[in-house]
């Protein structure tokens, strides 16, 4: 399943993907409601969902550079995208995590989860099996959709690691092929600011 009319879209868009898209498949309404803003330089959102009661802080990974430039109104989307990275804790009172995870978004839906590992100045830090979650009822340019994310979860001492390394690479590896991400500035200042949420 492709999603061809999101090669359209702008940073506000995606922005809006973003923050629904973080509480899964929480109403609407209830994300305007227990959402809370963070950081805006680089994005960090929190917000809570009283289903699972469960809170999820998250950075946005996706440079806003790339959508407001005009030269880059027609900018492809990868077949797969680095969106952002997040933690989770129980309730509302922050607690520290054992894990951070970085949450990809693929055009098209996998069967099943690839691998990955995470190296950190050439040594390799992590590695396991990636976890795929569905989303519903996603709201994008009028239309419904159900994206899927491609969770990558390390420890949360891996994670601090990544702000102390000079290059990070993060590789998916999976039968219909291989992506690598290498961390450019933005997403390291973005990973900093949610580091520094870490209580």
């Amino acid at each position: 399943m492709k999603y061809p009319h999101i090669r359209r879209s702008r940073f506000s868009t995606l922005v809006a993907v973003f923050l629904l898209t973080l509480s899964v498949c929480a109403p609407r309404a209830t994300v305007a409601q227990n959402s809370e803003i963070l950081s805006t330089k680089p994005p960090v959102y929190k917000i809570f969902n009283p289903d699972k009661n469960e809170t999820t802080v998250s950075a946005m990974l996706i440079d806003p550079g790339l959508f407001t430039s005009p030269a880059n109104n027609d900018r492809p989307v990868p077949d797969v995208r680095l969106n952002s990275a997040e933690y989770t804790y129980h309730g509302t009172i922050p607690s520290r995590p054992s894990a951070v995870a970085f949450v990809f978004m693929p055009l098209e839906k996998y069967k099943t989860p690839p691998n990955f590992c995470v190296t950190l100045d050439g040594t390799l830090a992590h590695e396991g099996e990636t976890t795929l979650r569905e989303l519903c009822c996603v709201q994008v340019n009028g239309r419904t959709q159900n994206p899927q994310h491609i969770l990558v979860s390390i420890p949360l001492e891996t994670f601090e690691k990544i702000n102390q390394a000079k290059k990070t690479e993060i590789k998916l590896v999976s039968n219909s092929g291989n992506h690598s991400f290498k961390l450019n500035d933005f997403q390291k200042k973005s990973l900093t600011a949610l580091a520094n949420t870490i209580q």
